[in-house]
């Protein structure tokens, strides 16, 4: 998974001012423009990419106070402890080029006509890139919780360097093994992005391809759920425990057993709070609290020397 780092893409400190980023973005698209560079394409086609993707998110206000706050991992990924998705450049560079400069040829201000091999080459429909390939990708609420590393395999297509007999080029299926790093107190939703990593597909650019957090039921620890950074467990107690005293020993998501005392008399609905015992926060590992719900256990069948004790 990359790490952008978008002021060193523009050469520039962080904490530059509007003018200077565009000042930035305008020496350095204009350098490593594709068709200024036909002797090096590929370097200068990654390059003005990634000087396009600094720009689009320098350039905007939200994107920018994101990155800044959260880092290159909040940005595309989503901010912590929210749900929201994250950012995914479109990958026209060239298209923002042009918008930037207000003209296909910036260069005719400078004297240099519209003959320029430069002009015309930028009027080329700018390479496309699909829509990301999303996948699943499920935790356990136990995972989740203590954080874990999960390593899915992909199969993309990709070129062998060869061509069919009809002139396309000749493509197999690559497998590739993805590490994941879960965090601990990431939701469900939580997306995790890995660029360019789909299919390769002739005249297109490689789509993203991202996974995202499904929480799904722990079977070797049943009765939790979550609520936001707060988990919620349903203890099973039975009627003459939750008339009298009694101490619940409340297993956690970290293999722990908690002892609780409750003296009080649980009742329908009653639930109790353990503060500091909930879900952490992914972004600043403090915990939220634990709330137990009850589920009374009443007898199937009462003989009658019981049921005078009890209206007794």
């Amino acid at each position: 998974l990359k790490n952008m780092d978008y002021y060193q893409i523009l050469e520039i400190p962080k904490g530059s001012t509007d003018a200077e980023i565009k000042k930035a973005y305008r020496k350095l698209a204009m350098k490593w423009h594709p068709d200024k560079n036909p002797d090096k394409l590929e370097e200068a086609s990654k390059k003005f990419q990634d000087i396009g993707e600094a720009f689009d998110v320098l350039s905007d206000p939200q994107k920018k106070a994101i990155y800044e706050q959260y880092g290159y991992d909040g940005l595309v990924n989503g901010i912590p402890d929210q749900t929201a998705g994250g950012y995914s450049y479109g990958g026209n560079a060239q298209e923002m080029f042009e918008n930037f400069f207000g003209t296909s040829n910036p260069f005719a201000s400078f004297g240099f006509g519209d003959s320029q091999p430069f002009a015309s080459k930028l009027n080329k429909p700018p390479l496309q890139k699909p829509n990301p390939v999303v996948h699943e990708l499920e935790c356990t609420l136990t995972e989740l919780y203590n954080g874990c590393v999960k390593t899915p395999e992909i199969t993309r297509k990709r070129p062998t360097g060869m061509t069919n007999n009809d002139g396309s080029p000749d493509m197999y299926n690559e497998v590739k093994k993805l590490t994941i790093t879960i965090k601990s107190g990431w939701k469900q939703g939580t997306k995790i992005t890995f660029p360019n990593e789909g299919d390769e597909t002739p005249g297109k650019l490689r789509p993203d391809v991202v996974y995202v957090i499904k929480e799904i039921p722990d079977p070797n620890l049943p009765g939790y759920e979550r609520s936001k950074n707060d988990l919620i467990y349903t203890y099973k107690i039975s009627l003459s425990d939750a008339l009298t005293d009694c101490s619940l020993r409340i297993p956690t998501l970290d293999q722990r057993v908690i002892s609780i005392a409750c003296p009080e008399v649980v009742s329908p609905y009653y639930e109790k709070k353990v503060p500091g015992e909930g879900m952490p926060s992914s972004k600043t590992g403090v915990k939220g609290d634990l709330i137990i719900r009850f589920h009374i256990l009443f007898p199937k069948y009462l003989n009658l020397s019981k049921k005078e004790k009890i209206r007794e």
